[in-house]
């Protein structure tokens, strides 16, 4: 038995799972990220609406699925295939679990940011440039 092979029979999952276990959890934060921007939106509306401050247009929730969709398909996918390719690095003799925590946040941060760039919110603002 080999040392990927130690370490698989010892956590009992390879890495692709792991990942995906990990992933379910960030795409919970992105379903609720989403809602929350949801809500957030509709407020401004009502707001604005409602003392005739502006425009702000009605919130399209047929967008937000959209946006929900992509960051869920950026979230899944990307974590399988980081975690495929951390198979051919020395990642693959780390504990799975070890290993598939940085490809969450990798994968969490660009679902997040293709998530926010669906809905058309800026992202160079938030970074800081």
């Amino acid at each position: 038995m080999d040392a990927v092979g130690a370490v698989e029979s010892r956590w009992g999952l390879s890495l692709p799972w792991w990942s995906l276990a990990i992933g379910a959890l960030t795409t919970v934060f992105l379903a609720g990220l989403a809602f929350v921007l949801l809500v957030m939106h509709s407020l401004t509306y009502g707001f604005t609406y409602v003392l005739d401050l502006g425009s702000v247009d009605e919130p399209d929730v047929g967008r937000y699925e959209l946006a929900l969709a992509v960051g869920i398909g950026t979230n899944v996918f990307g974590a399988l295939g980081l975690s495929r390719l951390a198979l051919r690095t020395r990642a693959a003799a780390w504990p799975p679990v070890l290993a598939a925590l940085p490809i969450a946040v990798v994968t969490g941060s660009a679902a997040t940011a293709c998530m926010l760039a669906v809905l058309g919110v800026p992202l160079l603002p938030l970074a800081g440039l």
